[in-house]
């Protein structure tokens, strides 16, 4: 080091100046005239410094980090075994210690858990795989451009609207919508479970531009689909392959690789859905039934128009 270089102030104290010089000589750069410069920084000798350095030495005041209780591939198992409950393993780890060996605390092993294990993890060891991908993270496709990838899906409407024969349903709606734009390009709404026939319908109005469809709509590059069985038909790939219209078929349960159509979907019901009568999703009282259980029902003609507006 430069001689006009200090090493410490004047203020500093002796555990600082310790710590420093040690520091220095963990990597082999103590010098003797930065210890001459320690010394007249602190108002003391070099032959005080050196004593210094050599009592902490020995002392062992400089310590290492303790050694902190880690999950262990075998903790993990114990740990599903007793589907994340920590206090079961701690008295097995108690018990397997016995009366000489080491004994983590409770508290010891929560905080290596909650340091250690992803909470996604936990919560599949207490709930199963539905609860661990409640936690996942997904990253965001990127942007495409209109037409070039749509996704479709049905949802079923939570609310309850009237036939004309009189009776109560819950109609379904099968829509499709652009990707890169977050555009409705078309959607039908049968007042039962979707079919084959509701998705053609969905389809040729996603595709017509003619009033009273469009504007959004055209010929889509590719169209994501979850395996419902109705998507996977031959008569809706014949179609789609006569157009060209590449089918991605995605794995089972795995709603996040269509975001974009779940997203339509959980905002319909909260935009939409639940401003309408007899909202099957609504507040209910202290013995389970609807706030409301004789309000009108609109009737199905009426919930379509006002769907399709």
């Amino acid at each position: 080091m430069e001689a006009d270089e200090p090493v410490v102030s004047a203020d500093l104290p002796r555990e600082a100046v310790v710590r420093l010089l040690l520091s220095l000589d963990a990597v082999g750069r103590l010098t003797t005239e930065d210890v001459r410069l320690a010394a007249e920084g602190s108002n003391v000798s070099e032959r005080a410094v050196w004593r210094w350095l050599a009592q902490t030495r020995s002392e062992e005041k400089v310590q290492s980090p303790r050694e902190r209780f880690e999950v262990t591939d075998e903790v993990r198992e114990r740990l599903a075994f007793w589907r994340g409950n920590v206090s079961a393993v701690h008295r097995e780890l108690v018990a397997a210690a016995g009366e000489c060996g080491k004994r983590p605390s409770r508290a010891t092993i929560q905080r290596a858990v909650a340091r250690d294990v992803l909470r996604g993890e936990l919560a599949g060891l207490r709930g199963g795989e539905r609860a661990r991908r409640a936690h996942e993270v997904f990253l965001r496709r990127p942007r495409v451009h209109r037409n070039e990838v749509w996704e479709a899906d049905h949802v079923e409407a939570p609310v309850e609207v009237l036939l004309p024969d009189g009776r109560l349903v819950k109609p379904w709606v099968t829509w499709f919508i652009d990707v890169g734009t977050d555009a409705v390009c078309g959607a039908a709404v049968p007042p039962g479970p979707p079919s084959r026939e509701s998705i053609l319908a969905a389809l040729r109005a996603a595709i017509s531009l003619e009033e009273p469809y469009g504007p959004p709509g055209g010929l889509p590059g590719a169209v994501r689909i979850d395996r419902g069985k109705d998507f996977l038909s031959k008569t809706v790939h014949s179609v789609l392959a006569g157009l060209a219209v590449r089918v991605v078929a995605l794995p089972g349960y795995t709603p996040h690789l269509k975001g974009t159509v779940e997203s339509l979907n959980n905002a319909a019901e909260t935009m939409f859905f639940a401003a309408l009568p007899r909202y099957t999703h609504a507040q209910q009282g202290a013995n389970g039934k609807p706030t409301d259980p004789d309000a009108p029902a609109l009737p199905f003609e009426a919930f379509v128009a006002e769907f399709l507006t």
